[in-house]
């Protein structure tokens, strides 16, 4: 009886101790030291790919708000007042006392007031009639270029306006967009130039006109004054 107990209580013993045994197997882990480097490369790798792939995304958004920032344009542009400068030199001349270039019967009026080697009948009255043309010529040129200096004055306000937007464009259209603006403001200048130019050459061809009329009809009246001396019914 007592051998059967004491072989109960050694199997018993043995029964535990098998158990703990393979409980304290179970709860302590094994270290693998390749395999934890491997998973830490692995885990860095994965880290600089969605690294670069972050950095690429940023570059594309940044290329794209550069692109968007280059389309923008300037709403309305700045073109200056060239039509109506223009319109009040025009309507300077269409006023003018002489010989004017934007006359309509330019060669019929041309050949009136000034018909070459004739002799007037009353040279006082054609020689009063040259001179106002030729002085209202001058004086026409002589407005045009007050008209111009005042014009000055709105076109130096539109270049400055221009250069502030030169300074103040965020992207390439805008740019583009200014410079334009500024090229068409200097045809407007050639052509303020050109309106000047024509003013000039009016006052100089009327006062060449007069002068060459005046010495034309000097020697028209000589000639016809030899001619008549001539004459047996003439007396001195």
């Amino acid at each position: 009886m007592i051998l059967n107990r004491n072989g109960a209580i050694v199997g018993l013993a043995i029964s535990l101790l098998l158990t703990v045994t393979s409980q304290s197997q179970a709860v302590v882990p094994v270290f693998d030291p390749a395999n934890y480097a491997q998973n830490v490369l692995t885990q860095a790798n994965t880290l600089k790919t969605t690294i670069n792939q972050a950095n690429q995304i940023a570059n594309q958004i940044r290329e794209i708000q550069m692109q968007v920032q280059s389309l923008r344009n300037i709403p309305r542009g700045l073109w200056g007042q060239i039509q109506s400068d223009l319109a009040q030199l025009q309507a300077i001349v269409q006023r003018s006392q002489g010989i004017s270039y934007a006359n309509v019967n330019l060669a019929a009026d041309f050949a009136k007031s000034y018909p070459g080697f004739r002799a007037s009948t009353d040279y006082t009255a054609a020689y009063r009639q040259w001179t106002q043309k030729a002085l209202g010529g001058i004086k026409t040129s002589l407005e045009d270029a007050g008209l111009q200096s005042r014009q000055l004055q709105s076109e130096d306000a539109v270049m400055q306006a221009l250069q502030a937007m030169s300074d103040g464009a965020s992207g390439h259209m805008q740019a583009l967009q200014v410079g334009n603006m500024i090229a068409i403001q200097q045809v407007q200048q050639l052509q303020k130039l050109r309106q000047l130019q024509m003013a000039q050459i009016q006052a100089e061809a009327g006062f060449l006109a007069m002068q060459q009329q005046s010495q034309s009809g000097q020697y028209a009246a000589l000639k016809l004054w030899i001619e008549s001396a001539g004459d047996p019914a003439f007396k001195f």
